[in-house]
């Protein structure tokens, strides 16, 4: 049982951190420009061979033992987490 909590807390993790990265915002705050060039001759671009790494994905059920009488004391105004005590949404 305790293998099964392991690996579906480490497929979580992973899924968050891929869905972290790829839900990035991402604002233009300034304007840009570009410089006035003037290109004489011929050029070649390099050439690449990549070899990425195989990736299998997989999903399968796990059924995961959610503890009961667990009590946990989270400070309401603590700057490391934010405000998460109750009422914490009352503001939106």
């Amino acid at each position: 049982m305790k293998h099964k909590l392991i690996e579906a807390a480490g497929l979580t993790s992973s899924a968050v951190f891929a869905l972290a990265l790829a839900s990035c915002d991402v604002e233009k705050v300034e304007e840009g420009s570009m410089p006035e060039v003037e290109v004489k001759g011929e050029a070649e671009l390099p050439e690449y061979d990549v070899d990425t790494p195989e990736v299998d994905v997989e999903t399968k059920k796990v059924e995961v033992e959610v503890p009961t009488g667990v009590d946990v004391d989270v400070p309401e105004d603590d700057p490391a987490i934010g405000d998460v005590g109750p009422g914490a949404d009352d503001d939106e």
